[in-house]
């Protein structure tokens, strides 16, 4: 009976671990890059962009400049679940009402752990702008949050 009962609690235990991983980002930074920035030798010569390991997500693809949040993953892009859309709300130093910005996270994924999800164009123009607080997080297609990061001023009234 006590084999019985030690193999359920490590089934029940072994479950939860598995039905518990989430995804871990080990460094957040937010930064504002130009154009330049994602600029390879590679562009000269075929005109298309080379990305290298980075998976590089856009608010709007057509434009590169604009605020990046950046995160490096614990593990490959390519272990986050498929369909994901990243919800990030931000709250501008020109407006005092958060605006909410989802971009969707391309399934075509590289083997680099570094996620950029950028505000470009008309969604962040102003280079020297940083947000006053901030709200990330990363869901699947059913609303499921598997990442979920904010600033220190999110929070506070």
């Amino acid at each position: 009976m006590l084999i019985f009962r030690s193999l359920a609690i490590l089934c029940v235990l072994s479950g939860l671990a598995i039905s518990s991983q989430a995804t871990e980002a080990r460094f957040v930074s937010i930064r504002y890059l130009e154009k330049q920035a994602f600029l390879r030798i590679s562009e000269y010569f075929d005109g298309k962009e080379n990305k290298g390991s980075r998976l590089i997500c856009r608010s709007k693809p057509e434009s590169r400049a604009g605020l990046y949040l950046i995160l490096s993953l614990k593990d490959s892009t390519r272990k986050l679940p498929p369909d994901l859309v990243a919800r990030w709300q931000v709250i501008a130093p020109t407006a005092p009402d958060a605006v909410e910005h989802r971009v969707a996270v391309p399934n075509d994924r590289t083997k680099g752990k570094d996620l950029f999800v950028g505000l470009t164009g008309s969604d962040w123009p102003d280079p020297k702008a940083r947000p006053v607080a901030w709200k990330f997080t990363l869901e699947t297609a059913d609303g499921k949050v598997v990442l979920e990061r904010k600033s220190f001023l999110w929070e506070r009234p």
